[in-house]
């Protein structure tokens, strides 16, 4: 009888040994499971996060391409528009005045040739001195009237606008000839128009001549009343007037 007791108690004690192994078991593989899943949460979060910071870096990226690309846009305008202010058209000077706006379309010498009966005249006065032609710079233009009043664009030009030559010893204002230029002149119609009245909002296309000119000086087309406009005219006789004062000044140098 103690025999069957003591072999029942045995087996008992290795029942039980046997469960509590299998517990610890269990229960380690559950925390190796539980850490395999920490882990791999903890990694999938870093997976994550790196994508954000790859994407916010992307889009970083692309706004500084974009803000780059916005002011090299930006500067070509301003250049395009500082260009588009020097020059109006297609190189056109324009002028806006007191009494008008004014497109300047050329600028021309002229040689103004003695009439036959003048030449008689100064003959009978001075017969040693011969009559010589006048040079005159003739500007073509467009006019258009903005103020309350009918206006000429000859008496518009005079008043915003002045011809001068500079000098060392100062500047000359040209007078306004015209008038004098002849009836068969190509651009007489021009010339004509310019004393016609041009109603306020309206434009006429006018000629006027200014001079004597003396083509050895620097002839300037400049605004009266402020220092907006100051043009240089080129004429035909300036390089050689130029060439020929090298040219004496070289010959007294020699001498």
């Amino acid at each position: 009888m103690s025999l069957k007791k003591y072999l029942l108690a045995g087996g008992l004690s290795t029942v039980l040994i046997l469960g509590a192994c299998n517990g610890d078991d269990t229960a380690t593989e559950e925390e190796t499971d539980d850490t395999a899943t920490e882990e791999t949460d903890d990694g999938a979060a870093d997976d994550a996060a790196d994508d954000e910071e790859e994407e916010d870096t992307t889009e970083d990226t692309d706004t500084e391409d974009d803000s780059s690309a916005d002011d090299e846009e930006e500067e070509e305008e301003g250049t395009d528009d500082e260009s588009a202010d020097e020059e109006s058209g297609d190189g056109e000077i324009t002028y806006s005045g007191e009494y008008g706006d004014f497109t300047f379309a050329s600028f021309e010498q002229y040689t103004l040739e003695p009439e036959e009966a003048e030449e008689e005249a100064e003959e009978e006065e001075e017969e040693e001195e011969e009559a010589e032609p006048t040079e005159l710079v003739l500007v073509e233009y467009e006019f258009t009237n903005n103020s309350d009043v009918p206006t000429s664009p000859e008496e518009a030009f005079g008043l915003d606008l002045a011809v001068r030559q500079m000098a060392e010893t100062g500047e000359s204002t040209l007078e306004n000839l015209t008038m004098d230029l002849p009836d068969d002149h190509e651009s007489a119609d021009l010339a004509a128009q310019s004393v016609e009245l041009v109603e306020p909002g309206d434009s006429a296309t006018a000629l006027v001549a200014y001079g004597p000119v003396d083509t050895s000086l620097e002839t300037v087309l400049q605004s009266r009343n402020d220092e907006e406009l100051n043009e240089t005219i080129e004429l035909e006789g300036g390089d050689e007037a130029a060439d020929d004062e090298e040219e004496e000044d070289e010959e007294e140098s020699e001498e």
